[in-house]
């Protein structure tokens, strides 16, 4: 997936997405489109590390590229 994905709820309305790529955007309301894009969001959000996780990847590999700098 090469772009954005924004999901709105909203209180007394039907959820919408809003998907942004390189020089096109698109609002989608179909309920069925926005059910896809909310079930694609959960699992990409399933296979993600935790926030610790992450910022620890991130620091091992800052310092990896600090060190082959050397």
């Amino acid at each position: 997936m090469e772009s954005l994905l924004t999901l709105m709820s909203f209180e007394d309305s039907a959820p919408v997405a809003y998907v942004d790529a390189f020089e096109t955007g698109r609002l989608m309301d179909d309920p069925a489109l926005v059910r896809a894009c909310q079930t694609a969001y959960a699992l990409a959000l399933s296979d993600a590390l935790s926030q610790q996780d992450s910022l620890a990847l991130v620091r091992s590999a800052a310092e990896e590229h600090a060190h082959d700098q050397q």
